[in-house]
């Protein structure tokens, strides 16, 4: 298992919360962090260390 962290950011872009998920590769690190969307929280930062993986919306999700 490979360890990410994962920030939510709020709506200025700062970071409100930190969590740390663990994933046998980066689709399912991916998958994990975006399971953490809810109302308040408009994108979440995947990193693998120093590394940012990926910045992924959350608000995509509730205008479906």
């Amino acid at each position: 298992m490979q360890h990410y962290r994962v920030y939510k950011l709020s709506r200025a872009g700062r970071i409100v919360s930190a969590e740390w998920i663990e994933a046998p590769d980066e689709g399912e690190a991916r998958a994990k962090a975006h399971a953490l969307c809810d109302q308040a929280t408009p994108a979440v930062e995947l990193w693998q260390g120093s590394n940012l993986i990926a910045v992924l919306p959350c608000e995509d999700d509730k205008a479906a």
